[in-house]
């Protein structure tokens, strides 16, 4: 790696904070930690401007080795997505939860993540600061606002006027760092921009677009820049059918050996209804990351890097934001690589059964060990930054998905319940593939993508619009859980072939993660596969 190589990845790197302070943040950079975005149109100008100098002055350096060359690719990849966004998708002219979601991670990530008190107090300051003119400015650039997103970030201001208020005064916050008229004022011009932001919501509604979808053209670009996959949409839609028909297949089996003659989706109405205490739920999961720890280990499924993974009930501040459970992993830059898994218990009344028995193992194994925390852990160690910052969810939830796989070959989730859940979290995820593609390209409605949910999966209502509208914002990241635990599943395929009795699982995978997050399709150029 030549220093002037360094010098160009180093600058995309500086300009993504630059254009996104809120991902610095996350990434351990807490210069940047006071700081919000800018939308407005001489911002988007000189982004623009930035990030085909950038481009350029790639596409112009010598890239001395294989490695060299990886990376260049990643980061080409990643600037040309970056401009699709900006020029093509426009989701910042489309979709209003894109900012009021920007503005809050900014103040979620200083609340949750570990910082000295008075530095968070500080930071969250600077950030409050600046939500008024940063929610001024969004309604500006709004000028295109879809119905659905719109709906969408009117469903976010309860939530969002719930942090401000009173999850910042219950968290771990010491003003003394700032006067106290400073603080408080911060707060309340806070919480009146967001709520003067939902005023002109309601009247947004009134004339918010139909339509959402990005269309074919930009869909098939979105899947190639951001996550290299060669398939058009198209080909991911049958790709979608196949999977969801043999998933299904495989799920009526396992429910024959549960309960026969019981229609699997009510099997798994009935499996929901065994779910943990309040008080035990937070040690249940504790208990199955150690041993999906140990299992990997054990096993020698992979290298496990050091760091630590806390698991703790959500903080009543934060309940609103974390309807049922979420992880937060270490940022690249942390000294201290901590992750933490938030879960939300059941209140008086409610139920835990987003938490049942036969899906915990699960979902430790998918946020723990060795999914989403190891991948994590395992990239923040790597000496080349850019493959600790740049990723796709296409390598990111593949992975997870691929672990959940994974641990089922190699017997940790062993008995028929657990299983039958393994293949239900497939399925869903089978089924995003069809729902992504059909929103965005094949003028499916939002209400027919909540129906299709509520009647192929089980969901209750509420539910299925929340993941309906999600689909919508984000388009091409729900396939990715699908499309990249079948990509690696074929890359394991390959190596094992090529090997033979020399294939190792773990080599394999510390081959696989020494790319970080980046598109399979690279892992696989490296590793001559």
């Amino acid at each position: 790696m030549t220093p002037r190589f360094t010098e160009i990845i180093q600058e995309y790197l500086d300009l993504r904070w630059q254009m996104n302070p809120v991902a610095a943040s996350i990434a351990g950079l807490r210069q940047f930690d006071g700081l919000l975005a800018r939308y407005d149109r001489e911002a988007m100008r000189d982004h623009i401007a930035a990030l085909r100098s950038c481009s350029l002055s790639l596409e112009e350096s010598d890239a001395p080795s294989l490695q060299d060359e990886i990376d260049r690719t990643a980061a080409l990849h990643a600037i040309r997505h970056d401009l699709l966004v900006l020029e093509q998708e426009r989701s910042f002219a489309r979709n209003p939860a894109q900012h009021l979601a920007h503005a809050l991670t900014g103040i979620w990530v200083l609340v949750a993540r570990d910082r000295e008190p008075g530095e968070r107090a500080r930071g969250l300051v600077n950030r409050l600061r600046a939500i008024p003119s940063f929610l001024r400015t969004a309604a500006e650039v709004l000028t295109a606002p879809c119905a659905v997103l719109t709906e969408m970030a009117l469903t976010m201001i309860p939530g969002a006027l719930s942090l401000l208020r009173e999850g910042i005064e219950r968290a771990d916050v010491d003003p003394s760092g700032v006067a106290s008229q400073e603080w408080n004022d911060a707060r309340i011009a806070a919480i009146d921009a967001v709520s003067e932001y939902r005023d002109w919501l309601r009247l947004a509604a009134e004339r918010a677009q139909p339509g959402f979808a990005i269309g074919r053209d930009t869909f098939d670009l979105k899947l190639h820049t951001a996550h290299m996959i060669r398939e058009n949409a198209d080909e991911l839609y049958r790709f979608g059918e196949l999977l969801q028909a043999s998933t299904e297949l495989a799920l009526a089996q396992v429910a024959k050996e549960i309960s026969p003659g019981t229609d699997w989706r009510d099997l798994a109405s009935r499996l929901r209804q065994d779910a943990p205490a309040s008080e035990t739920i937070v040690a249940e999961y504790s208990s199955l990351i150690l041993s999906a720890r140990s299992f990997v280990v054990d096993r020698k499924l992979a290298q496990v890097p050091a760091g630590t993974l806390h698991v703790t009930e959500t903080p009543e501040f934060l309940r609103s934001l974390i309807p049922v459970a979420a992880y937060i992993g270490p940022g690249a830059y942390d000294a201290e690589q901590t992750g933490t898994f938030f879960v939300t218990t059941a209140r008086a009344g409610e139920t835990n059964r987003p938490h049942n028995r036969a899906e915990l193992a699960i979902t430790a194994l998918h946020e723990g060990f060795p999914g989403h925390h190891l991948q994590l852990l395992t990239a923040n160690r790597l000496s080349r930054p850019v493959r600790r910052i740049l990723t796709t969810p296409q390598a990111q939830e593949g992975w997870a998905m691929y672990c959940e796989s994974l641990m089922t070959e190699e017997g940790f989730l062993a008995s028929p319940d657990v299983r039958f859940f393994q293949l239900y979290h497939l399925l869903w995820r089978a089924i995003r593939v069809n729902l992504d593609v059909a929103l965005h390209t094949r003028d499916m409605t939002v209400g027919k993508a909540a129906t299709t949910l509520q009647e192929q999966l089980g969901l209750d209502e509420g539910s299925a619009w929340a993941e309906a509208r999600r689909y919508c914002a984000y388009p091409t990241y729900q396939l990715c859980y699908a499309t990249g635990r079948r990509d690696i599943l074929r890359l394991r395929d390959a190596a094992r072939a090529r090997k033979g009795a020399d294939f190792s699982l773990s080599q394999f995978h510390s081959e696989l993660l020494g790319y970080g997050s980046f598109p399979t399709e690279l892992a696989r150029w490296g590793m001559g596969l």
